[in-house]
């Protein structure tokens, strides 16, 4: 029986701003499943290019470009047209509606699929609607970090938020995985083991 398709999915900027700011981006390509950002998490992570990691997530996703899915969403579009005509507009949650429009696109999940979502404050699962809610699982940076470190990929999780305290960032430490059943905890961790041992994922240096 062939592995369930994985995904992982950034549906707030504080993952990419924590680990941008920690110079450890790379870290969301270890698992070696696709990374899909939606386009307006994407722009308010980099609006200001003058903020904590907004160059650095723009520098990250241009050199991984085809390992990286910027999804398009109505929302974002909505937006963006909006905008050209009142530069002072504002749309208050746009990424979270974003992301939910995009794990809720027709075909975006199948079968088997296993959607993990990244977040450090976001809690979208109870607002999308599809046909498989148990293959949503939502894991913090922390979560995600404290997975990579024990499969050996990073030597250690909390180092990395050190190194994103050092350069001016206040991360959240909040850890969401503990709290889905038991079986699916082991199901994702076997998922993400197998998958990087398979295909020769990256690992820290």
């Amino acid at each position: 029986m062939s592995a369930p398709r994985v995904s992982l999915f950034v549906v707030d900027t504080g993952p990419l701003i924590t680990l941008a700011a920690a110079d450890s981006l790379d870290y969301l390509l270890f698992p070696n499943v696709p990374v899909v950002i939606p386009d307006a998490v994407f722009y308010e992570a980099t609006r200001d290019v003058g903020k904590l990691g907004a160059q650095s997530v723009i520098n990250w996703v241009k050199a991984h470009h085809a390992e990286i899915e910027i999804a398009v969403t109505e929302i974002y579009t909505i937006y963006d047209a909006a905008r050209q005509v009142n530069p002072a507009v504002r749309m208050p949650h746009m990424g979270e509606q974003a992301a939910i429009e995009v794990i809720e696109e027709p075909g975006r999940l199948q079968g088997d699929d296993v959607a993990i979502l990244l977040c450090e404050e976001a809690a979208i699962t109870r607002r999308i609607t599809i046909n498989q809610p148990d293959s949503i699982v939502e894991m913090t940076t922390m979560d995600l970090l404290r997975a990579l470190e024990r499969e050996q990929r990073i030597n250690s999780a909390d180092a990395v938020f050190e190194r994103a305290e050092k350069s001016g960032r206040s991360p959240s430490r909040i850890e969401k995985f503990g709290d889905h059943d038991p079986e699916i905890r082991d199901a994702v961790r076997e998922t993400l083991a197998s998958l990087q041992k398979g295909y020769g994922g990256r690992a820290e240096r």
